[in-house]
């Protein structure tokens, strides 16, 4: 079984240009030394085939490791984050479908989206994952948020990546509109996709969604819901304040974060 992991990359060490309405998390999330944590995780945890970072003309890029599986490519623009963005589509949603399209061209058998700003823990995470897959898409529970699902971390098939691919390019609303979220729960599923787009305007439409039985969740948490048990032999977080973070170090035995 080959993989990939892929992300996307902004960085500008706090000077909080990135076009978004809010920020999530200590700020140590969002600099460019998180990066390093970020990896360790990703080099103790997993075994992907290639690790793809995706950035969005970052003005500080980050220090890649000396991996022979690490690529990094940039946009030509920073589109913005979904609640203030560029064109149909966010700096997020960008960064996503070029990752797929690149696993389907590599001929990988799955990729799997895990943040910047998120952190991983237990040995074979992603395998542990797959072997609970029955859909071609297991996304983040929706759980504590507005959301159809959470996607700091997200797992695609090899057969689902062209169908999600067309049906996410076929969206005429921007992220802004529709959020990602959403959007993303819908083009996992042939029927809602050939719905009209104003339907999914209503209010409320992201907790329907969560229960559409069109993707798998996520054997294990947490992402942006709260609280985190650190004691799980497997998990995830984004938006880490200094407290969790250091609860995170604790927990995966100090040996993650490689000064």
């Amino acid at each position: 079984m080959k993989y990939l992991i892929f992300s996307g990359w902004w960085c500008d060490n706090n000077e909080k240009t990135d076009k978004r309405n809010k920020y999530i998390g200590d700020d140590s999330i969002r600099d460019k030394e998180f990066h390093k944590k970020w990896y360790d995780c990703i080099n103790k945890y997993t075994s992907p085939e290639k690790i793809l970072i995706i950035d969005s003309n970052s003005p500080i890029k980050p220090d890649l490791n000396l991996d022979p599986r690490i690529e990094l490519l940039s946009l030509n623009n920073n589109f913005g984050h979904s609640t203030n963005h560029e064109g149909t589509m966010c700096g997020y949603t960008r960064s996503c479908l070029l990752g797929i399209y690149y696993a389907f061209l590599c001929d990988l058998d799955y990729c799997i989206y895990i943040e910047q700003d998120s952190l991983i823990k237990g040995n074979n995470i992603i395998e542990e994952a797959i072997k609970k897959m029955k859909k071609p898409y297991m996304f983040g529970s929706a759980k504590g948020t507005p959301n159809a699902l959470q996607q700091s971390f997200f797992i695609i098939r090899k057969d689902g990546y062209i169908p999600f691919l067309t049906r996410m390019n076929g969206f005429k609303s921007t992220c802004n509109k529709l959020a990602p979220e959403n959007k993303f729960a819908i083009a996992t599923s042939s029927f809602l996709s050939k719905l009209p787009e104003c339907i999914f305007y209503l209010r409320g439409i992201g907790r329907l969604l969560s229960y559409w039985p069109s993707f798998d969740i996520l054997p294990f948490g947490y992402g942006r819901s709260r609280p985190i048990n650190f004691n799980d032999q497997y998990l995830y977080f984004q938006h880490g304040s200094v407290e969790e973070l250091e609860r995170f170090k604790h927990s995966a035995n100090n040996d993650t974060f490689k000064n």
